[in-house]
């Protein structure tokens, strides 16, 4: 019986060794640079960039008039001076407030995914080219402390907007 039980030991054993030794056999070159790139700038550089801005604009037309009506009720309700209606209208403002933003900001994504999706690409072919494994946006490595220096050569930024169609 013990002689069973210790083979039923080795079995997996022995299959792990195997399993190990053929994965190093698989032995692969592979990249392990990394660098970054500056999303914003590459945004901004963007032949489409302008659809962005268009956006932003056409919505900053809508919102600035919400906002300046939602202030003044704002300031009667905190200042307690509201009475019921000025209540009533502040909270369908404030709603109406949130369904217009909501819709522009699901316009200005329509735009922003298909210029996004375009800009992934470059960066990849880019990462590829230069035998980059990891390529980090600047600003979120920076501001989540996962990068506390890179070296500028690492700077991928000007390689992909020159690498953008036109």
């Amino acid at each position: 019986m013990g002689r069973m039980k210790r083979g039923l030991f080795f079995v997996p054993v022995l299959l792990g060794l195997l399993l190990g030794g053929w994965l190093l056999a698989q032995d692969k070159t592979v990249a392990t640079r990394i660098g970054y790139i500056d999303t914003d700038a590459i945004l901004q550089a963007h032949p489409s960039f302008s659809k962005v801005k268009e956006v932003q604009t056409q919505a900053q037309g809508e919102l600035k008039p919400l906002q300046d009506q939602l202030k003044g009720l704002e300031a009667k309700v905190q200042g307690g001076t509201a009475t019921a209606k000025d209540q009533q209208d502040y909270q369908a403002l404030a709603k109406g407030y949130q369904d217009t933003l909501k819709k522009w900001q699901d316009k200005q994504n329509t735009v922003l995914d298909s210029i996004t999706e375009q800009i992934n690409g470059v960066v990849a072919k880019v990462a590829q080219e230069q035998g980059l494994a990891l390529v980090m946006d600047k600003r979120v490595a920076g501001t989540s402390g996962l990068v506390v220096y890179a070296d500028s050569s690492l700077d991928l930024t000007d390689a992909v907007v020159k690498a953008m169609p036109k």
